[in-house]
């Protein structure tokens, strides 16, 4: 009967137990809808500790703070906001206004020009660049300056094919480019169109996500001296006839955000911490010393607070240089202000590199200080930050450059100012070689000994050191021998000619007819200056 009650009161024991388990977990699976390690609501500990989930990041923890996560577009109802504190921080901080044109600086520079073969385009490319802007402020290279310098700034830029005339333009070529503010391309528009198409953000796509359309309005809805009520109404513009120009940093982001969004912030906090030091240095600077006047016979300070005597004279502040008799037992306390907080370059250093990373810089390129750096330093530094600004070069390449150089031909050949050449395709000329801007040096002795070196031994062309240079080794060439004959026609002997020592110099006239070419082909007998070679 013993056996039998205590093995009755075993399983109730353990019945207890395991509906106490069972409770714990539908408490926790009704809380948190998944099965985690606990050990509060069972009484004993499983040996886990602290650690609730595989990856501490996953971790419901209330000390860490909960993270929203929206998709690639959900939070594009932010974006206004964003780019008008973007825009008023590049307004009123010099140093982001500097990082936005630093990073134009060092990806568009004085322009990233095609290599142009065909002599017809190369001088039509040069004129129509002279005019590409359709207001007729900047040329064509200053122009994708312009736009590299606003689109980290608002995220994004858009660009507007815009038809003209033939006779209208001194280039013939009938077309030009506006380059338009993320404003006027509404990011609440979110519908399906008419046909089935999906709007997200102003982007109209089709069903396998290509982009079709851009809804658009006619002016800048911000612009209060041009409102009227088609300013109210985006217009739907075929994707053909607009270039979106952004960093989607997502793969189906359909609209760019300002690229200092992470630390807007921090760019505003520095900007209260300097104020605050600066305000805090004032208020010190105001007082040069503090006086303790002696006692009169009535026991009252013979100079009162509003700096009179009691004869009447008037105590005011010392110009440099001035030595004051004061009266017997008069103390001056001279102002000994504190210095600065020994932390705050440190603190605004740190600072302000969040900011430079967030534009792929670093933190010398936006304030131009390089007292940290020696010339090595530097240049390794210059390495990692190459590598993000040439990504980026690549990015204007085919936003920019490439669509507006297939434009460019196409326009050409319909307005009959070219023809391909025998044998050849429009789309033998749409493959161009585009030049980025040379990146300068650091050491330019060395470093142009070690391209020399480097050519010697044949790891390196001469053409790649010349890309690298921003110039087209063909250009060269062909600018080396004009030189060359101008110094055998006047009879100079240049060092840098040394291996014209010796040589037949009629017979090179003769044979030699490179100047008289380029002079049938551009007019002029100079180097082309719609070339690689050329800065504009």
């Amino acid at each position: 009967m013993a056996t039998t009650r205590t093995n009755s009161a075993s399983k109730a024991k353990s019945s207890t137990s395991m509906a106490a388990v069972s409770a714990a977990n539908t408490k926790f699976l009704a809380r948190n809808g998944i099965v985690r390690q606990f050990q509060s609501d069972l009484g004993f500990n499983f040996g886990f500790g602290s650690s609730r989930t595989y990856y501490e990041a996953a971790s419901n923890s209330p000390s860490i703070e909960y993270a929203p996560d929206y998709g690639p577009n959900s939070a594009n109802g932010e974006l206004a906001k964003i780019q008008r504190r973007s825009r008023w921080t590049a307004a009123n901080d010099g140093f982001v206004a500097n990082a936005n044109r630093q990073v134009a600086n060092n990806v568009i520079g004085y322009g990233i020009k095609p290599r142009i073969k065909d002599p017809v385009l190369r001088k039509k490319w040069r004129q129509w660049c002279r005019e590409a802007d359709a207001r007729g402020v900047l040329d064509f290279h200053l122009m994708a300056h312009a736009i590299w310098s606003t689109m980290p700034r608002d995220g994004e830029v858009f660009i507007r094919f815009r038809p003209r005339r033939k006779e209208d333009m001194r280039s013939g070529v009938p077309f030009q480019l506006q380059p338009l503010e993320s404003d006027y391309v509404p990011p609440e528009k979110n519908e399906i169109a008419p046909n089935g198409n999906i709007i997200v953000s102003g982007i109209e796509k089709d069903q396998i996500d290509r982009v079709q359309a851009i809804w658009m309005y006619e002016y800048h809805p911000k612009d209060f001296a041009r409102i009227d009520k088609r300013s109210f109404l985006p217009k739907r513009v075929l994707a053909s006839e607009v270039l979106h120009v952004y960093r989607p940093d997502r793969f189906e982001a359909m609209r760019g955000f300002p690229w200092i969004a992470p630390a807007l912030n921090k760019a505003e906090s520095l900007k209260t911490y300097d104020e605050a030091e600066l305000e805090r240095k004032k208020g010190q600077a105001m007082h040069g010393g503090f006086i303790t006047p002696p006692l009169g016979e009535d026991g009252k300070a013979t100079l009162g607070v509003d700096g009179v005597d009691n004869n009447g004279s008037i105590f005011a502040g010392m110009t440099p240089g001035t030595w004051t008799i004061t009266d017997p037992g008069t103390e001056i306390t001279l102002s000994q202000p504190q210095g600065n907080d020994q932390n705050y370059p440190v603190f605004r250093r740190e600072g302000m590199t969040e900011i430079a990373i967030c534009y792929g810089l670093s933190v010398e390129h936006i304030t131009l200080n390089f007292e940290k750096l020696n010339d090595r330093q530097w240049r390794a530094n210059n390495l990692e930050v190459t590598r993000g600004i040439e990504s980026y070069q690549e990015m204007a390449i085919n936003q920019i450059y490439r669509p507006v150089w297939r434009r460019f031909v196409d326009a050409c050949y319909l307005a009959d100012l070219w023809k391909p050449e025998p044998g050849k395709t429009l789309d033998d000329y749409y493959d161009v070689e585009f030049m980025a801007p040379a990146r300068g040096h650091i050491h330019p002795v060395q470093e142009v000994a070690a391209l020399k070196e480097a050519i010697r031994i044949g790891v390196i062309s001469r053409k790649r050191v010349a890309s690298m240079y921003g110039d087209d080794v063909e250009d060269i060439d062909e600018e080396n021998a004009l030189d060359q004959q101008r110094a055998m026609r006047l009879g100079l002997k240049y060092d840098v000619y040394g291996g014209l020592e010796g040589m037949d110099f009629n017979a090179i006239l003769q044979s030699t007819m490179v100047e008289d070419e380029l002079e049938k082909l551009d007019g002029s007998g100079a180097s082309d200056p719609g070339s690689i070679m050329s800065a504009g």
